[in-house]
């Protein structure tokens, strides 16, 4: 299949003319030139980037009034390459100019383009742990607390002495824990 760009002329008034900015293609193509008015003619030019892997066997055309006419564009670009140039597009002798940029794509469809970053070991993600980004000794500060607030809910029903004492500590341990966070 061949790629085509298609050229509108003499669509918005005598001697318009439209042309895409940006055409891209794998090998040779055709600029369909579609006149929409009265006769007139066309002025093809392949820039040195382009003309160095595209030929074009005349540079001007004329087009009869509401014809529309197929010239090729042969590309030879050695495999593997990307070119990029300018096809110049002129009408009526000068009244109309207009470029167009052509990026010539020899790349086999079946290569696979790696991304060099990929070879290299990714840093370990920290942030994937529930508990990434907590202040250790914060933590073991919080840990201190629930294990405070365990032991007076333990003493309270466990009414002896010895109890009482523990909890009356575990109580103490909460409150300082408790005073460690706030303060930080």
């Amino acid at each position: 299949m061949t790629d085509t760009l298609v050229a509108e002329i003499n669509r918005q008034r005598l001697h318009s003319l439209e042309v895409p900015e940006s055409f891209e293609t794998g090998g040779s193509f055709v600029v369909e030139l579609r006149n929409r008015g009265e006769s007139t003619h066309v002025h093809l030019h392949l820039d040195d980037s382009l003309s160095a892997v595209a030929r074009l066997e005349a540079n001007n055309h004329y087009v009869r009034a509401e014809a529309t006419r197929r010239v090729r564009i042969e590309v030879d670009a050695p495999e593997d390459t990307e070119i990029t140039g300018r096809l110049k597009v002129v009408t009526a002798y000068g009244a109309e100019t207009r470029y167009v940029t052509v990026t010539v794509d020899n790349t086999p469809p079946n290569s696979v383009q790696v991304d060099p970053e990929l070879g290299k070991p990714k840093p370990r993600d920290e942030e994937s742990s529930p508990l990434a980004g907590l202040d250790p000794a914060l933590l073991g500060v919080g840990l201190l607390g629930i294990v405070a607030v365990v032991l007076a809910v333990g003493a309270v029903f466990a009414a002896d002495g010895l109890n009482i004492i523990l909890g009356v500590l575990a109580v103490l341990a909460g409150i300082v824990a408790a005073g460690l966070l706030t303060i930080r």
